[in-house]
Formats: structure tokens, sequence, C-alpha cells
């Protein structure tokens, strides 16, 4: 009886932290290839990348400061693939997910993204990012005269600051 006791207790402390268990990394890597995580990243800095040109309309820039601006956005887009690559993020991408899910729920992810409603949403997740990508320019149009005026004001009250100050 005793025997049966410790053993009941051995199985169902066991099964409490195999159920907790932190996922692994092949798992969560295994996770990141059925969503096509690294294929996202090469579009989300394509998008950035339209983003940010879109803005140069915002500014209205003259012919003489367009090359100046084209030039700045192409070492942007450089170092954004330098700095903000797949290569670079896979680990501490991997970390967050091992970190934040326990391994049942990266298996039931796993599970997700194989089925076909799962890859039905991983082929779509590009077109909805590229979407949403769209709108935020269209926002960005509308905030950019605003950020800009709001520095002139603050340019202003520092100055007037400075004179009263002074």
């Amino acid at each position: 009886m005793k025997k049966s006791i410790i053993l009941l207790f051995t199985m169902l402390f066991s099964f409490g932290v195999q159920a907790s268990e932190k996922a692994s990394a092949e798992s969560v890597e295994r996770l990141m290839a059925l969503t096509e995580v690294p294929k996202m990243m090469d579009a989300m800095h394509a998008q950035m990348t339209n983003i940010f040109s879109g803005m140069s309309k915002q500014l209205n820039l003259t012919a003489e400061q367009q090359p100046a601006f084209d030039e700045y956005m192409r070492k942007l887009a450089v170092l954004l693939k330098q700095e903000m690559n797949w290569d670079k993020l896979k680990a501490p991408m991997i970390e967050i997910y091992a970190n934040r899910f326990t391994e049942d729920e990266i298996q039931g992810l796993i599970t997700f993204y194989e089925s076909e409603i799962g890859q039905s949403m991983v082929k779509k997740m590009p077109l909805i990012m590229q979407d949403s990508a769209a709108i935020s320019q269209q926002l960005m149009m509308s905030f950019m005269p605003k950020l800009k005026q709001l520095a002139q004001e603050l340019q202003k009250d520092l100055a007037n600051s400075k004179q009263a100050d002074g």
C-alpha cells in the first residue's frame, strides 16, 4: 500500500513537471520554420523600406535634397539587413518562445500550423502584413505633418525659454 502511494505521488509529480516543462529549442525552431518566420522578416524589411521611402513625399524634398535622402534610405536598408536579420534574431527569439511557452503549448501550435487551416494562415499572413503596412503608411502620411508642426513648436518653445533665462 505504501509503495502504491509513493508510486502514485511520483507519477502525479512527474506529470505536473512534464506539463509545465520549458519548450525545447528544437520544438521552437520547428514552429518558426512552419510559420516561415525568416521569410516574414524579409517581408517586414521590404515593407519598412517602402514606408520610409513614402516619407520622402511628406517631407516635400527638393530635387537637390532627394539624392541625399535616397542615399540615406539605401544605407538604412543595408543597416536594417545587417543588424535586424534572422541570423541575429533567431537565438534570442527561440529563447523568448522557450521562456514563455511550455513544450505542450509549442507542440499544440506545431499541430495547428501543420494543419490545413494553420498553413492557410501562414500563406495569408504576408498579405495581411502587406495590407497592414499600407494602412500604416497612410497613417504615417497624415502623422508626419503633425509631427513636423509639433517639432517646430518645441523648437520655438525652447528658444523662448532660452531667451527668458538669458
